[in-house]
């Protein structure tokens, strides 16, 4: 990681490393443009640091790059909410790593954001694939961490699966419209569900639009226009 550190800093100010203790090696002066936090053997205690580090209100909307194989990955993003907004392998070379960096903060400085929420990890995976690098896009996996979520941050579209175990989709959004500045935000049912009953509780919530799983990637693209451009 130290070799990663140095060569980075060719390129980029580095102002703090994060270790896998938690501890702040060196303290931020300024408000980063982009954390990338390299996760090889992660434990939920070696977390700590990044969730204090991501639930700091003063940068909540800076964008993450985790290096990580999957397995680390998915505990990470169990862990860390909201979660990270792009990923390369932890056998990256230094030239991906630089490129995925600027992509993503390209990207954060332009792009509206979307939050994905789906109980399906294959059709998170799946949206996310069609969202990156056009929008910043998080993704949790269930109402309830929609929720805890939107506490602290409000993007500008939110994709929204009708059919969750614990709380669907309708139950979801109508804590969403109870709270602060969350009344007008642009909400698109994602439904795989063909039970009447559940399609029109949803359609009674006036949401900006439905659309079918497994989702088309063009068509999403054109409703999340859509609705930012209306």
């Amino acid at each position: 990681m130290h070799d990663l550190v140095s060569s980075m800093g060719y390129y980029y100010r580095v102002q703090g490393i994060i270790m896998t203790n938690g501890n702040l090696m060196s303290e931020m002066t300024i408000r980063p443009d982009c954390i990338v936090v390299y996760a090889e053997g992660i434990s939920r205690t070696k977390l700590y640091g990044v969730i204090d580090l991501r639930e700091n209100m003063e940068l909540i909307n800076v964008p993450m790059l985790l290096i990580a194989d999957d397995n680390d990955a998915d505990l990470f993003r169990m862990h860390v909410k909201p979660g990270p907004d792009a990923q390369v392998d932890i056998t990256a070379s230094e030239s991906d790593i630089r490129l995925a960096i600027e992509k993503l903060c390209a990207t954060s400085e332009k792009s509206y954001s979307v939050l994905v929420v789906d109980d399906d990890p294959v059709a998170l995976k799946l949206v996310r694939s069609y969202l990156d690098g056009s929008y910043k896009v998080n993704c949790v996996k269930s109402g309830m961490l929609a929720l805890k979520f939107l506490e602290k941050q409000k993007p500008d579209v939110i994709l929204l699966d009708c059919f969750m175990p614990e709380m669907n989709g309708p139950q979801t959004l109508q804590l969403i419209r109870n709270m602060p500045n969350m009344k007008r935000t642009p909400v698109i049912f994602l439904t795989g569900n063909s039970e009447r009953d559940m399609v029109m509780s949803c359609v009674n919530l006036h949401p900006s639009g439905f659309l079918v799983k497994p989702v088309n990637r063009e068509e999403l693209l054109k409703r999340i226009d859509s609705v930012l451009d209306g």
